[in-house]
């Protein structure tokens, strides 16, 4: 395969953030994500992006996200499924580890905006 999607967790590239928020209660799966997505990032030659949500919960998608988050936030499952989808269509993507929160943003606008 070339194309690979990893579903991560927001700021798993950065420890330092861990202790934030509901992270505090995940650092052994944080910690699992870290190593998972650092060697996606440095080991392989796959077209890769990771895509870093928080808080996954079961209430109804909006398809409104937004990215580049810069605080620990909740989404709902469906957005997460729906951006992961998306991903599949959107080239510049590639090589980008993208974090995520339920927003305002049209999910197609909003991985538009990713900078290849």
């Amino acid at each position: 395969i070339r194309r690979f999607i990893m579903l991560s967790s927001v700021f798993a590239l950065q420890p330092e953030r861990w202790g934030e928020s509901f992270l505090q209660n995940i650092t052994d799966y944080n910690i699992a994500k870290f190593f998972a997505d650092h060697w996606l990032v440095h080991q392989s030659n796959l077209d890769f992006t990771i895509l870093q949500p928080g808080a996954l919960q079961e209430k109804l998608g909006s398809g409104r996200i937004k990215i580049n988050v810069s605080e620990p936030l909740s989404n709902s499952i469906d957005n997460v499924v729906e951006t992961l989808a998306g991903i599949l269509s959107a080239p510049n993507t590639i090589g980008q580890v993208i974090t995520m929160a339920d927003g305002d943003i049209p999910i197609i606008d909003a991985l538009n905006q990713v900078s290849s």
